[in-house]
């Protein structure tokens, strides 16, 4: 009876020391997510936040909010290694922003998609109109979380 329990903990110990290499990926790999809001000022006269969020340290994507007195956007960005793809909407109020109560109050404007590199020029052809706050957004968000040492 014991000689199979001492298998069996050869058995756990050498599973518990076959973890990934941090550089390479594998299907076991343990993925750590965060999400962090932060306020981002002078983008706008009404305020605006980002929800961004963080795989193993690295920014992944972030929903920024921007609300104006007479609208407000939405700008998404999904980081990829060497590119960031843009998703932009753009709402405008049916009526003053203290009686806007739900979707109805607002009309959309606009719906655009683009590529942009990692110091906020666009990837392609020029897209007018649309909401360049990536320089702002960069002077507030961290691209990656300090790690912590124990």
């Amino acid at each position: 009876m014991l000689k199979h329990g001492v298998v069996f903990l050869h058995f756990v110990i050498v599973s518990c020391n076959s973890v990934p290499d941090s550089n390479s990926y594998t299907h076991h790999e343990i993925v750590r997510d965060t999400l962090i809001i932060y306020d981002i000022e002078g983008i706008s006269t009404e305020g605006g936040e980002a929800k961004v969020n963080y795989v193993n340290g690295r920014i992944f994507k972030s929903v920024t909010s921007i609300y104006g007195e007479s609208g407000q956007a939405t700008i998404i960005y999904e980081f990829e290694t060497d590119k960031i793809k843009v998703i932009e909407t753009k709402y405008s109020y049916n009526t003053t922003i203290d009686n806007v109560k739900s979707e109805e109050d607002m009309k959309l404007e606009y719906e655009t998609s683009y590529f942009i590199d990692f110091y906020g020029n666009i990837i392609g052809k020029k897209i007018p109109n649309r909401i360049d706050i990536f320089r702002e957004f960069k002077k507030f968000i961290p691209f990656e979380l300090s790690k912590k040492k124990y």
